[in-house]
């Protein structure tokens, strides 16, 4: 049995494998990049040879690599200091504090020179508490910056506010123009735009005044960002949105060129994060339309799966709708203000819209593509599980078409995504990051029934794991946390408890479910005999410290693909 001599036995510790038993072992056998052995500590040892290496885990407790099936790596890199102004909660809980950090910025910045922030909330904004209708606007900007362009991206990614110096330099006027479904605010009294500008449409045109970042500073950014994943436990992403469709948004962090610069850290052998890509088309990621895809999936020569075990495109990315937080999400009923949403495919009318989403994800299933489609609202959600549908019974395939985010899919839909295969990929953590925001957005009632994991869980429907960062940290501790307590961040309330799932199954969604997603659970996703050697080592035992404590677990070690690529005090 010389051939299979491990390089490394993990022993003496806690290993999760979550293999369909959910089994738990002690110890682990490593060739290459593959596992070949799990068991008790006496069997592992038995298969060391003379260059074996014996890791002493201490009674640490080891899961599969986390995968984090929804995480804009680029743009999480790029949306960081230094590179770009953090105003996350809660460091920025005013207006007044985004002030005085650009205020800091332009003292530090040349005259002319963008800045950029990222990460404010209005639901923690104590302007915005106090006076319902008050918004962040141009004018709060203006007096700390009136000579240098910015803009400041809030937490969803789908609303920003430019100064007026911004405006001018991208020639947006209260005449310009913009796609059905985002909007240009334009003040009610003077009619000027109020420097707010909701979905991606609205916010490209602002885009195309920006300067790009270089490829180094993307480079840069990708590298810090596998670094601070591998530190985490994580070992696989998908990175949801690049494409030439992403070019003018965000400096081009969602552009071509970052599948470019893995293509070179993958040539390089400096890749520490497995890579999976949806492909984006559509200008600024949301206006797509049918003819788009007609042209240029067949352009292309490949399908998904293109690729190999580090890198590789998993399919294609498509909006079916937007936000709560700009009323685009489409729902059956209204808003508490007025108001239910809208599909963002090009149509005029909701019929119109609904026949281009239908011709869109039928091509792309036709070409071989799996579709990863943004969808929320549980309206949109239904004319998306029909489109999917429809592909499916006019040429059965098995491509794994998933719904990204899918907040509020109701029971009908769940029974049929579990009867058609279609996935569902969430934010647990989101549940944590905004469910106080939520529950005046759409109402306590749907703020309740908001990721239903327990309820996708019990029909059998593949659920995966993910964070979306930069829209929340990618703390997938956190994210397993709040699957299973579903508490909200500022007041701690408990939102739908009948949904709360349990701390394995919640490891489950960041691991085999993701892996599902991606078309690797034959290869990743457990702690299994043949597979790939992706591991991660924590310092405590998930399984049986207090849910509330979660997120307070230290990643110590992680390992991707045989490889220690992480190592804080493994030993």
């Amino acid at each position: 049995m010389g051939w299979c001599v491990p390089d490394v036995c993990y022993v003496g510790g806690k290993i999760v494998t979550i293999d369909r038993h959910d089994s738990i072992v002690d110890a682990l056998a490593i060739r290459g990049d593959r596992i070949v052995a799990v068991g008790s500590d006496a069997d592992v040892r038995s298969l060391a040879g003379r260059t074996t290496k014996i890791v002493d885990l201490g009674g640490r407790t080891v899961l599969p690599g986390i995968n984090d099936c929804h995480l804009h790596t680029a743009t999480y890199g790029g949306n960081r200091p230094p590179l770009t102004l953090d105003l996350s909660y809660p460091a920025v809980k005013s207006i007044g504090d985004m002030r005085e950090l650009v205020r800091a910025q332009v003292a530090r910045s040349k005259p002319g020179e963008w800045i950029r922030g990222n990460g404010w909330d209005e639901g923690y904004l104590e302007e915005c508490l106090a006076d319902p209708s008050r918004r962040l606007t141009r004018r709060d900007i203006d007096e700390v910056a009136p000579d240098n362009p910015v803009y400041l991206v809030d937490f969803t990614q789908h609303v920003l506010v430019a100064n007026s110096r911004a405006l001018e330099l991208a020639g947006i006027t209260a005449e310009t123009p913009t796609e059905p479904g985002s909007e240009i605010v334009k003040d009610p009294v003077t009619g000027l735009p109020t420097g707010m500008l909701r979905e991606l449409p609205a916010q490209g045109l602002l885009m195309k005044a920006v300067p790009p970042w270089t490829r180094l500073e993307k480079r840069d950014g990708i590298v810090a960002v596998m670094r601070d994943l591998n530190s985490r436990g994580i070992t696989s992403v998908t990175d949801p949105s690049l494409g030439p469709g992403g070019m003018d948004f965000q400096g081009g962090l969602l552009g071509s060129e970052c599948i470019s610069i893995y293509n070179d850290l993958h040539n390089e052998g400096a890749l520490t994060c497995r890579v999976n890509i949806l492909y984006l088309f559509g200008e600024y990621g949301a206006s797509l339309s049918l003819s788009e895809l007609q042209k240029n999936i067949p352009r292309m020569g490949f399908h998904s799966g293109f690729g190999d075990e580090w890198l590789k495109i998993g399919g294609v990315k498509l909006f079916g709708d937007g936000v709560p937080q700009t009323k685009t999400a489409l729902m059956h009923e209204d808003y508490p203000d007025g108001g239910n949403g809208c599909l963002m495919t090009p149509g005029a009318t909701e019929d119109e819209r609904r026949r281009q989403l239908h011709a869109m994800v039928g091509f792309a299933h036709r070409q071989g593509f799996q579709c990863g489609i943004h969808v929320v609202g549980d309206k949109g959600i239904e004319a998306c599980i029909d489109a999917i549908v429809k592909a499916q019974e006019e040429e059965p395939r098995e491509l794994r078409h998933y719904l990204i985010h899918s907040d509020f899919i109701n029971e009908a839909d769940i029974a049929r995504a579990a009867r058609h295969g279609i996935g569902v990929c969430p934010q647990p953590i989101l549940k944590w990051t905004f469910s106080d925001a939520m529950d005046r957005m759409v109402g306590v009632a749907a703020s309740e029934r908001q990721f239903p994991l327990r309820s996708l869980l019990d029909a059998g429907v593949h659920v995966s794991g993910s964070s979306d960062a930069p829209v929340a940290e990618p703390d997938w501790l956190r994210g397993v946390e709040a699957a299973v307590l579903r508490k909200s961040r500022a007041t701690g309330t408990v939102r739908g408890p009948r949904e709360c799932i349990g701390v394995s199954e919640a490891i489950r969604l960041f691991t085999m479910g993701s892996a599902w997603q991606d078309h690797m659970d034959h290869l990743k996703g457990s702690i299994e005999p043949g597979k790939l050697a992706d591991l991660c080592v924590l310092d405590r035992d998930i399984l049986s410290i207090p849910p509330e404590e979660i997120h307070t677990i230290k990643n110590v070690a992680t390992v991707v693909g045989g490889r220690l690529v992480y190592d804080d005090g493994l030993g």
